[in-house]
C-alpha cells in the first residue's frame, strides 16, 4: 500500500505526466535536423516542404494519417515560494482542426472561451497556473528578463504575453502519450493572444499496431533524412506499479499469514484433539482456520493500507485526497477485500487434515 500511494503521488502530477510516450500505432517526426546526436539544425523553407511531402509518402506507406504539431506556447504553475515555480513537462501543441479531426474532437464540444485543452485528470484544477506564449520577437537568452511568474520575473500579464489563469478543459479523446500532444492550446486563444506557433514536428496515427516492418520502415526513414523519428517505447505508468505492488504485497503478506495461523494451530493443538476427540468434522476445524485466517488477513489489510496512507500524509503534508486520492481503487479493493478472502480460501484448503495422536496426550 505504501508503494501505491508513493506511486500516485509521483506518477499522477497532472504537470510531469509520467507513462508510454506513444502507443504502437503512433510516430512522431521532428522538423529539424539531427546530423549528430545532441546537435539540431533548422531547415530552410524548401528542405521543409521536401521533408513535408517525404514525410506524408512515409505515413502513406503505413496507411496512416500525419498530423502537423505546432509549438505554441508554455505552461507553468506558480506554487509557493518555498517550491518555487513547477515546470509543464512535455509540449504544448495547437489545436489546429486537423489534430482535433484526428482524434474525433469537433469544435461544438470546446465551452466558449477555453484556452487549453488537455487530457491529463487534475490539469483543469491546478491553483495558480500561467501560460506563457510567443509574441514573434526574438531575443537573447543571456540577456532577457526572467519569464514573468518565475524568481525574480515580472508579473504575469497579457503585455508580457503571460496569461493568468487560463481557462483549461478535460477532454479524454486527446493522446495520452507523453510525446503525444496531450496538451493544446485552443483556435481562440491563438487568435485572441496573437500567438505565434511554429511547426516541430508530425505524429503519424496508423490505424493499427505498426508491424516490425513498418517500425524498420520508419527508422530507415529517419536515418536516410537525418530527422528524429520516435516510435512507442516501454515506459512504466502507475497502473504498472500499483498493480505489481499489489502482488508483491499479497505474496510476501500470505507468507506471513500462513506462518502465524501455523504457530497459532501448533499452540492449539490439544483444543483440536479435543474436538475432533469429541466429533468435531474435518469441517469445523477448516472453519475454524479459515476464520483465523481471514480475521488477520484482514486486520493486517486495514492496519497496513492506514499505515501507508497515514504515513503519506505525513510526507507530503496534505489532505487524504491529495494523499491517496490518485491510487487505483482497483488495488485498495484487492488489498481490503482480496487479501481477506484469499486467507480464507487458503486457510480452508490446508486445514482439513486430521492431528495426529489423538488418543493420547503428546510428549513435551
Amino acid at each position: 500500500m505504501g508503494i501505491c500511494v508513493v506511486a500516485s503521488i509521483r506518477f499522477d502530477n497532472p504537470l510531469n505526466w509520467i507513462g508510454p510516450n506513444l502507443s504502437s500505432s503512433q510516430v512522431t517526426v521532428g522538423a529539424a535536423q539531427s546530423p549528430a546526436p545532441g546537435r539540431m539544425e533548422q531547415l530552410s523553407a524548401a528542405q521543409l516542404a521536401t521533408l513535408t511531402a517525404r514525410v506524408n509518402a512515409l505515413a502513406a506507406s503505413l496507411h496512416a494519417s500525419a498530423v502537423p504539431l505546432e509549438s505554441a506556447g508554455t505552461l507553468y504553475q506558480v506554487g509557493p515560494r518555498a517550491h518555487g515555480v513547477q515546470n509543464f513537462s512535455g509540449e504544448v501543441y495547437a489545436a489546429t482542426p486537423q489534430l482535433l479531426a484526428t482524434y474525433g474532437i469537433k469544435a461544438s464540444q470546446i465551452a466558449p472561451g477555453t484556452d487549453v485543452l488537455t487530457m491529463r485528470p487534475g490539469l483543469a484544477g491546478l491553483p495558480h497556473m500561467e501560460m506563457l506564449y510567443d509574441n514573434g520577437m526574438v531575443s537573447d537568452a543571456s540577456t532577457s528578463p526572467p519569464d514573468p511568474g518565475s524568481a525574480g520575473g515580472p508579473p504575469c500579464t497579457l503585455s508580457n504575453y503571460c496569461l493568468a489563469r487560463p481557462a483549461i478543459a478535460t477532454v479524454s479523446s486527446l493522446p495520452s502519450g507523453t510525446s503525444a500532444p496531450n496538451t493544446v492550446i485552443t483556435e481562440y486563444a491563438v487568435g485572441k493572444y496573437h500567438i505565434q506557433t511554429q511547426l516541430s514536428g508530425w505524429l503519424i496515427q496508423a490505424p493499427a499496431p505498426l508491424t516490425a516492418a513498418q517500425l524498420s520502415a520508419v527508422r530507415q526513414f529517419g536515418n536516410a533524412n537525418e530527422v528524429q523519428v520516435q516510435t512507442a517505447a516501454y515506459n512504466p505508468s502507475l497502473m504498472d506499479f500499483t498493480d505489481g505492488a499489489t502482488v508483491l504485497g499479497i505474496v510476501i503478506v500470505l507468507s506471513v499469514l500462513a506462518m502465524s495461523v501455523g504457530l497459532i494451530r501448533s499452540e492449539t493443538a490439544p483444543d483440536l484433539r479435543t474436538l475432533t476427540a469429541t466429533g468435531a468434522s474435518g469441517m469445523t476445524r477448516r472453519t475454524i482456520t479459515a476464520a483465523t485466517a481471514t480475521a488477520l488477513g484482514l486486520l493486517g489489510a486495514i492496519l497496513g493500507a492506514a499505515g501507508a496512507v497515514i504515513a503519506g500524509m505525513a510526507w507530503t503534508h496534505s489532505g487524504l485526497t491529495a494523499t491517496a486520492g490518485g491510487v487505483p481503487p482497483s488495488d485498495i479493493l484487492i488489498l481490503l477485500i482480496g487479501l481477506p478472502l484469499a486467507a480464507a480460501i487458503g486457510g480452508w484448503l490446508f486445514a482439513g487434515r486430521e492431528p495426529p495422536a489423538v488418543a493420547r496426550q503428546p510428549l513435551e
